[in-house]
């Protein structure tokens, strides 16, 4: 009989020591929704946790979430959101389990429920605020959070994809320069066909700042896939095939976006660059002429047909030379000549242009000065040539 009195002092004395820890639990939240007593609710959730007794009781760490929740909106606790994020994933767990016996599990599914419910809106907003004030760590932790949420699938059966936080992370982290995490949402995002050509630009961004042409060429082609009448993921895709000497590649392109867009006058002088490259020169004179009908001062167009004259006019005189009997040769030299003569109206039209531009780069003024002297000495204009030599010296020792 003793020996069961004993034991049952001992039952007895457990139990009080259980009660007395979960009652230190139900006496933080009451500080914290009844008394309005944040620090007491604190200290007593803070003992709660580190005794036995109650942290490995769900409610603890729900009750925990409620406070810290509380400690970062009053600006108490600067990580009291991460805090209180690992305190709900805790008792997701717990409660996921039950006791020790196996009992009760999701007895507290309703409370995370409504808890997470409220907690996601919370680090919305936090997301949000961080990313409006530049803070963007902070929008990245708060917008990842609530990602981590939707995975619990406390709030729904199946993972909820929240698109646009997934597209807000990916902003988040691209103004924040962590170009890794930017690469990881904005796939996500047009995996998800969330963000439109945006999220693909965007992305192209990322890997242009990262040196990634790999990724980079993938992106964009992906892009094109889903994204064909975005004109601006064409014309990128374009220029990475002809940057990449991809030739092949980057005509098939360039022919379909002159098919989806007959009035770029850029497509025509994109074209007509590969087939100069391929020295199919009747073709890119057409094109560039192309060009030319729908931008008449279009720089590039007619600085490129001049020079296919000026090299065309070149090769002829090369060949005359070659004629040993005066008059075929007469007859060849003035067949270049009128080579020559065609360049020289959109050469000089080209320095126009450039001269009215005052971005134009000094490389883009010496091409076009050194062919007109050329030409200009050609023709016995030295009153011209000497004024392309000047402006020539004069680029010269600016550079």
């Amino acid at each position: 009989m003793r020996h069961l009195i004993t034991l049952l002092i001992i039952v007895a004395l457990n139990l009080s020591v259980v009660y007395a820890q979960k009652g230190k639990v139900y006496l933080a939240k009451s500080n914290l929704e009844e008394m309005n007593d944040l620090e007491g609710a604190k200290k007593a959730i803070e003992d709660a946790l580190g005794h036995e007794k109650s942290n490995n009781w769900a409610f603890t760490y729900i009750v925990a979430g409620k406070i810290y929740r509380k400690l970062a909106a009053e600006g108490k606790d600067p990580d009291g959101l991460k805090k209180a994020l690992n305190y709900y994933l805790k008792a997701i767990e717990l409660d996921a389990k039950g006791d020790e016996k196996g009992k009760g599990k999701g007895k507290f599914k309703n409370d995370l429920f409504i808890d997470l419910g409220l907690f996601k809106n919370e680090l919305t907003s936090a997301g949000v605020d961080g990313f409006n004030k530049e803070d963007y760590t902070k929008a990245i932790e708060s917008f990842e959070s609530v990602l981590t949420i939707n995975k619990t699938k406390v709030l729904s059966e199946t993972e909820v994809i929240d698109t646009a936080i997934i597209y807000n992370t990916a902003l988040a982290a691209y103004n924040g320069k962590k170009y890794d995490i930017a690469s990881e949402y904005f796939k996500r995002s047009i995996d998800l066909e969330y963000g439109g050509g945006d999220a693909v630009l965007l992305l192209n961004q990322v890997y242009i700042t990262t040196n990634d042409s790999v990724e980079m060429g993938k992106n964009l082609k992906n892009g094109f896939e889903k994204y064909p009448d975005d004109s601006r993921i064409l014309t990128l895709l374009i220029n990475y095939y002809m940057t990449s000497n991809k030739d092949t590649e980057a005509l098939d392109y360039l022919n379909k976006a002159i098919e989806k867009n007959p009035t770029n006058a850029s497509f025509y002088v994109a074209r007509g660059v590969l087939f100069d490259k391929s020295k199919k020169y009747d073709k890119a004179e057409a094109d560039y002429l192309k060009s030319l009908e729908i931008n008449e001062n279009f720089f590039d167009a007619l600085f490129n047909i001049g020079v296919i004259y000026f090299n065309e006019g070149v090769e002829k005189y090369k060949k005359a030379n070659e004629i040993s009997d005066l008059k075929k040769f007469n007859a060849a030299k003035s067949d270049a000549d009128k080579s020559f003569e065609k360049s020289l109206p959109y050469l000089e039209k080209a320095r126009t242009i450039l001269d009215a531009d005052t971005k134009a780069q000094p490389n883009e003024k010496m091409a076009v000065y050194d062919s007109l002297k050329n030409l200009y000495y050609r023709f016995n204009n030295m009153k011209k040539y000497e004024e392309m030599k000047k402006l020539i010296e004069e680029l010269e020792q600016a550079n």
